[in-house]
């Protein structure tokens, strides 16, 4: 029995993981008609969506549509998708967007349901600043979506980088499987042959 409790404490120790950025380079797909709308203000083109994921800050202060995924329009209408590259659980969302409005991070859960995880507020300075939520409880997700929200703010969005800190959930291969069950039965049949002597 002992030899059990350690073998499964192994396990344990080697499944979990310290915590990371999970979306580090996760895909990222926008979906609306406002991207790229800077609604007169100059500044430079649409940045590419993989930049939101890429792990690179702006300096604080980058004006609002200058190398950022950025859009005008009502709140709610558009949408930054991140998909992971692994199901993940995740205890802490950062986000860099434009100072002056709030942001709703949803999560997708492995079912394919989504849920609100938290709104994010940037610090309220002047451009691209940041701004960071600990969840309550940690959720497992597949994707998270970023939307423009209420109580502040002129309808003006952008997003330059998003983190999900957390653990991949981690997915024995069939290898490991087998190597377990071998492992058991031998375990059984000591422990059998052990009560035959005593």
């Amino acid at each position: 029995m002992k030899a059990l409790a350690i073998a499964l404490a192994c396990m344990a120790c080697a499944g979990s993981a310290l915590a990371d950025n999970v979306a580090l380079n996760g895909a990222v797909t926008l979906t609306g008609s406002g991207f790229g709308n800077s609604d007169g203000w100059l500044g430079g083109a649409l940045a590419a969506p993989s930049t939101v994921t890429d792990g690179v800050y702006l300096p604080i202060g980058t004006q609002w549509n200058t190398g950022t995924v950025f859009w005008t329009g009502d709140v709610g209408a558009d949408t930054v998708m991140i998909t992971l590259n692994h199901t993940s659980v995740v205890s802490q969302l950062n986000l860099q967007a434009d100072n002056d409005n709030n942001y709703l991070v949803q999560y997708r859960d492995t079912s394919n349901v989504w849920h609100d995880a938290a709104v994010i507020v940037p610090h309220r300075s002047w451009g691209q600043d940041n701004g960071s939520v600990v969840l309550g409880t940690p959720v497992t997700a597949t994707a998270f979506m970023i939307s423009g929200t209420t109580g502040a703010g002129d309808n003006h969005f952008s997003v330059s980088e998003f983190e999900a800190i957390g653990r991949v959930v981690a997915v024995p291969e069939p290898e490991t499987y087998t190597m377990l069950g071998a492992g058991l039965a031998m375990l059984g049949w000591m422990a059998r042959r052990k009560q035959r002597r005593s």
